[in-house]
């Protein structure tokens, strides 16, 4: 079990990094499958500092995915939930967080043989649209793409991501900007739409 300090010292890491966008171009996208076989979500995080955050959590709960709560601090669900969920095997997680909290996550999932398999930087300025950069499977990407076209955009990444098919296809990236229709949530930092899942031949 990764001890308190090594889970402070990666919370430390992270505050540091610089948040860079992870898509570069536009990529050809694949159509989704109607009625797909989605990898069932043992939760979904959310930060109750971010309106995005809270809308992205009451989809994901629509979907009937059970959802976590936290203030920006992800050390107790890691010690009180996830870290006992994972010691029974892999278990795919997804949420909309700040970037502290996926960059934990992510690297106390790879010693579960588990990464990131979608995720997607949202740029909020409070003097423009919103700016999407999406990494994941081509099957997630149009409907990533198609969401962010949307006022409420971060409930759609919560559909992308209850969606996500089992098998997955090689990575692409896309790009995307949010309209303005006069509806948008301001946030004060960048945003990330996260998936956790195990490696393909994992999925149970």
């Amino acid at each position: 079990m990764t001890s308190r300090r090594e889970f402070l010292q990666i919370g430390v890491a992270a505050s540091t990094l610089p948040l860079c966008a992870g898509a570069q171009a536009l990529a050809p996208l694949a159509d989704g499958d109607a009625g797909v076989d989605a990898v069932p979500l043992y939760k979904v995080l959310y930060d109750v500092r971010f309106p995005a955050s809270v809308f992205f959590a009451r989809r994901a709960a629509e979907w009937g995915v059970a959802t976590q709560a936290m203030a920006g601090d992800m050390t107790r669900f890691w010690y009180d939930d996830l870290y006992h969920r994972w010691a029974q095997g892999p278990a795919a997680i997804a949420g909309l967080t700040a970037h502290g909290a996926l960059f934990c996550l992510e690297r106390l999932a790879w010693d579960q043989r588990m990464r990131v398999v979608f995720r997607a930087e949202h740029k909020v300025d409070a003097l423009g649209p919103v700016a999407h950069d999406f990494a994941g499977p081509a099957e997630l990407l149009r409907g990533a793409c198609r969401a962010a076209g949307e006022p409420r955009w971060a409930a759609g990444m919560a559909d992308v991501v209850t969606q996500c098919p089992r098998g997955l296809t090689a990575s692409a990236v896309a790009q995307a900007v949010s309209a303005d229709r006069g509806v948008r949530v301001r946030e004060s930092e960048p945003l990330f739409s996260w998936l956790i899942a195990p490696r393909a031949r994992s999925w149970h």
